[in-house]
């Protein structure tokens, strides 16, 4: 009797390590989500020689997209949009603000996010003000009438307008500072491709710890492609006794495409540094 009931119980035992054995082997490990932190941030560097300085730059957001090849199991294609759009604000020294995600664990070459930026609509009325600010510029209109309507536009940008990109920064030269405040309202993508912390496109999620990805823009390397002198020298508004450089397509636009040219090309993202 004592042999039969140790042959049952072996048996048992056998059936429940098949069982709970394949239990396991179907999860599959690469079909588990890992908790994913994409953090916006800006590139600590002197900019301009230290004439330039940034206090904030806000990205505002459409939606984004993960596209990852992986080496086992399904590509992911993931895609977060939001409704009314989401504003990213980025300090030099802060780092709230970040975006969180669930997606499948595993190795990964390549992975690209793709950030869709959403252009403000209620600009038209403000490039209409412009239009007629251009319009007294070019007939000779009085330097501090054209100063003052400049510092209003801006005024009107800043209260009131959520563009794509808009950068918020001071020049100092000579011992006087100006405000900066360039404004980005196109429609545009970022595309940019995940690099792990060598260089290199093989990019490694895993389950069992938050992974992290630093998006982070590069102010130095964009204005790089002006100089001071092109600041000096940008058409200037006025507000409560501050001095604006704006800088859009539409005023000061060489200074404006030299920047904007660079913003997307210097944009990194290092997975799990």
């Amino acid at each position: 009797m004592k042999k039969k009931l140790g042959k049952w119980s072996s048996v048992l035992c056998m059936l429940m390590f098949l069982v709970v054995g394949g239990c396991e082997y179907d999860q599959k490990p690469y079909t588990l989500p890992t908790d994913f932190t994409l953090n916006f941030s800006i590139k600590d560097e002197p900019i301009l020689n230290g004439s330039v300085t940034i206090d904030e730059i806000s990205l505002n957001l459409q939606l984004i997209d993960i596209i990852g090849y992986r080496e086992q199991g399904e590509d992911v294609f993931f895609t977060r949009e939001y409704d009314d759009a989401k504003r990213f604000i980025l300090k030099p020294t802060h780092t709230g603000a970040n975006e969180s995600f669930n997606i499948p664990q595993g190795t990964y070459n390549p992975i690209s996010f793709s950030c869709v930026f959403q252009p403000d609509d209620d600009e038209e009325d403000l490039i209409e003000d412009i239009a007629d600010w251009f319009e007294d510029f070019e007939t000779g209109g009085d330097l501090q009438e054209l100063k003052e309507d400049l510092g209003e536009i801006v005024e009107d940008y800043l209260e009131d307008i959520t563009p794509c990109i808009m950068v918020k920064g001071k020049f100092t030269s000579n011992n006087e500072t100006k405000h900066i405040v360039m404004v980005v309202n196109n429609p545009l993508t970022f595309k940019i491709q995940g690099k792990n912390k060598n260089g290199g496109s093989e990019v490694t999620l895993v389950r069992s710890y938050v992974n992290n990805g630093n998006f982070q823009l590069s102010p130095a390397y964009w204005f790089s492609a002006i100089s001071p002198e092109m600041l000096n020298n940008a058409m200037v508004g006025t507000n409560d006794d501050e001095e604006y450089i704006f800088l859009s397509k539409y005023v000061n636009s060489t200074i404006y495409s030299a920047i904007y040219n660079r913003m997307e090309e210097s944009t990194t993202l290092t997975i799990n540094e």
